[in-house]
């Protein structure tokens, strides 16, 4: 049987700027825990790419990757947020929390573009920060253990967050990271050229999300964007972690290792 978990809209997080591009309010679906598990939490960041310039941003502003008012209000829990202690023996009876994505930026940016009366929220940096104040009123400020995971651009996500939830629970809890399919690698394509620099770089740039990187990793390096790649942030955080990661990554193959664009230029 299906489990379906219902949509949390953060209260009051637009007060503090914390929307969705289009300006919408965050939000998150959560299942209790109980029994044994009741005090252990595992998050999860919902996945979708990202926007890196404005038109892309605008775009996706009107669609259920940049506003709550798109998005399923039911979501199906599988996997490690599943109920089923046959399918997921480590995490069933925990508290479960998939954090859902609308800034387009892996929760890190900290930005807004204006064109005349239309504003573009990137504001993935207070959303986390929404959703965390909110859960630490909802048991989350009692955990004893925490797993923080994401798929994707959401496996991205967890680089930029994993020290910091730590340090928001005060060092009482054990937290431990999960990457799913999120290491992005700075590579050359197979003509010699790099096309994910660029698009990172654009991204970090428009979304303002250089101040949200890991402080020690850009103390390191002159191109601040490159704290976005988990292989150079990696190498600073602190917190034990877990990677899974396909070793033939097929998206990564086909947008940045051998893109299309190569056979057409």
């Amino acid at each position: 049987k299906r489990l379906l978990v219902g949509m949390t809209l953060v209260p009051g997080a637009a007060s503090t700027g914390a929307v969705c591009l289009d300006g919408s309010p965050p939000a998150y679906h959560l299942h209790r825990g109980s029994g044994a598990g009741a005090r252990g939490w595992l998050l999860q960041f919902e996945g979708g790419g990202w926007c890196n310039d404005a038109p892309s941003c605008a775009a996706r502003a009107g669609t259920r990757r940049g506003s709550t008012r798109l998005m399923s209000k039911l979501e199906v829990f599988s996997g490690v947020l599943s109920n089923d202690p046959a399918r997921n023996p480590d995490f069933y009876n925990w508290n479960r929390v998939k954090l859902r994505y609308c800034d387009g930026g892996s929760f890190a940016g900290d930005s807004e573009f204006r064109n005349g009366s239309s504003v573009i929220y990137m504001r993935g940096q207070r959303i986390w920060d929404a959703i965390i104040a909110d859960l630490l009123t909802k048991g989350l400020a009692k955990a004893e253990k925490v797993l923080l995971s994401g798929c994707s651009a959401g496996g991205l996500a967890t680089f930029f967050h994993c020290d910091n939830l730590g340090e928001l629970l005060g060092g009482v809890a054990t937290v431990k990271c999960m990457s799913d399919a999120g290491f992005f690698l700075d590579v050359d394509d197979i003509s010699g050229n790099n096309s994910i620099r660029p698009f990172f770089s654009s991204l970090v740039a428009l979304q303002g999300a250089e101040k949200n990187l890991n402080k020690d990793c850009l103390n390191s390096t002159l191109d601040p964007y490159l704290c976005f790649f988990p292989q150079y942030a990696l190498q600073n955080i602190k917190t034990p972690y877990f990677i899974l990661n396909s070793a033939y990554d097929v998206y990564q193959v086909k947008e940045y290792i051998v893109p299309v664009n190569i056979f057409t230029s």
